[in-house]
């Protein structure tokens, strides 16, 4: 299976595969304990568009629902 191909029953499926054994052992901590990861995102230019104030930043549309999940 590739590292894009998705398989319902792995949750870590959709993400693509950590190129590093640090990655990997990441990714594997996370998804054996996930009630203790913190996900950090970047927000404005990342989840929403750069706007000229900082302050009237809002996530793009299609983010809220993935982040809800």
């Amino acid at each position: 299976m590739g590292s894009h191909d998705t398989d319902s029953t792995n949750p870590a499926a959709s993400l693509p595969a950590p190129a590093t054994q640090a990655g990997r052992d990441g990714l594997a901590a996370v998804l054996a304990r996930p009630d203790r990861a913190v996900i950090a995102l970047d927000f404005d230019g990342t989840l929403a568009p750069i706007v000229p104030d900082p302050d009237q930043a809002r996530a793009h549309p299609e983010a809220v629902p993935v982040l809800a999940a």
